[in-house]
């Protein structure tokens, strides 16, 4: 299901930027695709190696996957991360979708609980925000949120 956005496009060279100068340098990442190509690419996928994440997960690999817009006065951008293991999803949203949580948001859901709150970034630059999501996804949000509930 896709949000509708308020306009602009996604940008290839956009893309190209982030793959370089974020995803390709995260150790955990072992790939980074262009979706549906590098000359049409409407979103990134990165491929994350379960046995590089800490706490581990496995056997197949979680996606982060990331939709940016750039447009005026503020861009659109949808970034998720999805783990088949045990359906645990995270996404950091600065979208149309929940006006009430203001212009972005961060969610979350397990296979026993949900939540989303208004979140602001540090950053304005689209390199520089992508990193922070992947350093509070890393260092917090999956330590904190997808294990919560698990037995000790």
């Amino acid at each position: 299901m896709s949000v509708p956005h308020p306009g602009g496009d996604p940008n290839a060279n956009l893309y190209a930027q982030l793959k370089r100068d974020v995803l390709d340098r995260v150790p955990q990442i072992t790939a980074v695709e262009f979706v549906p190509d590098d000359i049409e690419a409407k979103q990134l996928r990165a491929i994350f190696d379960p046995g590089r994440l800490a706490p581990s997960t496995g056997p197949d690999s979680p996606e982060l996957t990331i939709k940016w817009c750039r447009q005026d006065p503020d861009d659109w951008f949808r970034i998720n991360y999805t783990d088949p293991n045990t359906g645990f999803h995270a996404g950091w949203h600065q979208d149309e979708h929940h006006p009430g949580l203001g212009q972005a948001h961060f969610q979350y859901s397990t296979a026993s609980t949900e939540d989303r709150w208004e979140i602001t970034f540090e950053h304005e630059t689209p390199s520089l925000i992508l990193w922070e999501v992947i350093e509070e996804l890393l260092e917090d949000v999956r330590p904190t949120y997808q294990y919560a509930n698990e037995e000790s």
